[in-house]
């Protein structure tokens, strides 16, 4: 049921003005957000202070405990080690993380979540004494157990991976066990914690695992805890502080919950949970396109289907594959009826249209789109597919009418202003989105569709794409090419398969010949003999002018 305008503008008209200026807050907040990161892209050396400020901020919170002894030296011990941890963690993430994580952005999220884990555990302790002398019968060290240390190696596992994550832990669990005066035994109960929040979320793309792995981490502390008391002799109160190790899970449980769609949203991370809600069918971008755009939505959705498949054959993201091919092209919404996918009808609006103008017309859905992607609060990864999917390639239905009335015109057409604006792609998932699209866009025109025609036609478009020079920065390699081109082939045959005919049913008969009904004697319309026609040539005889 359609929503009711008239109550929802009475009731806006009746809230003060301070009642909306309240809730407006957030919005122009994570609005004023976005527009200073986006800025702050353009300058690293803005994002890098920050992270150095944030780490300045680990080295006071840690330098500050009443574990460590006060004094200089002991300032310059702290600056030293976090100065090593940290360093050795961007040094991983350097040598041995995609390209995408070592941009400034991510590593300013990194330095945040890393603070923001210390920060926590420093609060902890602080009102650790207040706390004990509130419940004087739970001794100290089992209030220790309570910390959800493990919500910082749960959140880099899943704004990150998992890699990233179990070095992240490691460096959190040193640097938090300086504050405990204990710090071997929290150090081992920590580290233990967060591994088992970041084994808890492997291969899950629910929010409802979050729960999951707080029960995980619980689990996990009552064994830890358990192997220390045993290991140590001290089993006197061993009831609070398994409780207490019990009530940490609930913590970290809970603090995700809240802090994830934070992270999300300010970062623009395109996380697992992120992109499993973006590949709902009824999300509004989507549901405006099968409207306005409904060849578009098909041809979208066959996209995404061949590029789940490619990423899994070569081990790349597949959801973010098949999320970036939903709405790649969202873009052509605002005018579906210059794309062959969109036009009903057999006059194309291209024919009245000269080929510069009509190139600018096709190359204009990439900046809609984007500007789309932005307004629907598309993650940054998505929305740097819909350029890259493209590259740099070149419109080649326009440009050769271009260069077939060159004569006529005594004017040079110039290849330039027949390409995309790029960038080309930068990862595997953009590669992959960019064959699939070209591969789905031309297996539209095979009229005999058997798998030796599907593998020919594959293998040329991923030989033009990458003589074209579309793949040179991007991290594919031969032997992924060889395996994406065998799931595109597996994928086309099964979408295009074969079906036995159906007894007593003669299709290709034309309105004439229906016998069986008694009007044997009638004559075929003549739209019954254009639409038996049609089906007989195929898509294959139509120009499509605006497939891109």
């Amino acid at each position: 049921m359609a929503p009711d305008t008239n109550s929802s503008d009475i009731t806006t008209s009746m809230q003060s003005p301070a009642v909306r200026r309240l809730l407006n807050t957030p919005r122009m907040v994570s609005s004023w957000f976005h527009w200073t990161t986006e800025r702050l892209e353009h300058h690293p050396s803005t994002l890098y202070a920050l992270c150095s400020l944030a780490i300045l901020a680990i080295i006071l919170l840690i330098a500050s405990s009443s574990a460590l002894p006060s004094g200089i030296l002991s300032l310059l011990g702290v600056c030293l080690l976090v100065g090593f941890l940290l360093g050795s963690l961007c040094l991983y993430i350097w040598t041995l993380q995609p390209k995408l994580m070592r941009r400034p952005k991510s590593l300013f999220l990194l330095t945040s979540v890393i603070l923001l884990t210390v920060a926590l555990t420093r609060s902890f302790f602080f009102f650790l004494p207040s706390i004990h002398q509130a419940l004087p019968t739970v001794p100290a060290s089992a209030l220790e157990y309570s910390i959800p240390v493990a919500l910082g190696g749960l959140l880099l596992a899943i704004l990150f991976n998992s890699r990233l994550a179990f070095a992240g832990a490691l460096a959190i669990s040193i640097l938090t066990s300086l504050l405990a005066a204990d710090g071997f035994r929290f150090f081992l109960y920590s580290l233990v914690s967060s591994l088992a929040a970041i084994f808890a979320l492997v291969g899950q793309k629910d929010r409802a695992i979050l729960l999951k792995a707080g029960v995980a981490v619980g689990l996990a502390n009552l064994y830890s805890i358990l192997a220390w008391s045993l290991l140590s002799g001290a089993t006197e109160r061993l009831g609070f502080h398994l409780l207490c190790g019990l009530v940490s899970g609930l913590f970290v449980a809970i603090l995700s919950l809240g802090l994830l769609p934070l992270f999300e949203y300010l970062f623009e991370m395109a996380t697992d949970f992120r992109l499993l809600e973006l590949c709902n069918l009824n999300h509004p971008l989507l549901k405006e396109m099968i409207l306005k755009a409904p060849g578009t939505y098909h041809h979208s959705i066959v996209v995404g289907t061949l590029a789940e498949a490619a990423a899994e054959a070569i081990g790349a993201n597949t959801m973010l594959c098949r999320v970036g091919a939903y709405y790649h092209d969202i873009g052509k919404i605002t005018k579906p009826s210059y794309f062959v996918e969109n036009q009903q009808h057999a006059r194309s609006r291209h024919e009245k249209l000269g080929p510069s103008l009509s190139s600018l017309v096709i190359v204009s859905h990439v900046k809609a789109g984007m500007e789309l992607g932005r307004a629907y609060g598309l993650p940054q990864t998505v929305l740097e597919m819909i350029p890259q999917h493209h590259g740099t390639r070149l419109i080649l239905y326009f440009y050769h009418k271009a260069k077939g009335a060159e004569e006529s015109d005594q004017g040079e057409v110039q290849e330039e202003k027949f390409r995309y604006p790029g960038p080309k792609p930068q990862t595997k998932e953009a590669a992959i989105l960019m064959l699939a699209d070209a591969v789905e866009a031309a297996s539209q025109t095979l009229t005999e569709r058997t798998p030796g025609r599907f593998q020919a036609l594959v293998a040329k478009i991923v030989n033009a794409v990458f003589v074209d020079g579309q793949l040179r920065e991007c991290e594919l390699t031969f032997s992924e090419l060889r395996l994406i081109e065998e799931s595109f082939v597996r994928i086309l045959c099964g979408i295009y398969h074969r079906r036995v005919e159906y007894p007593g049913f003669t299709f290709e008969e034309s309105a004439g010949r229906r016998g069986a009904n008694g009007d044997a004697g009638h004559k075929p319309a003549k739209e019954d003999q254009a639409r038996h026609e049609i089906s007989k040539k195929g898509r294959g005889d139509r120009p499509r002018h605006g497939r891109s």
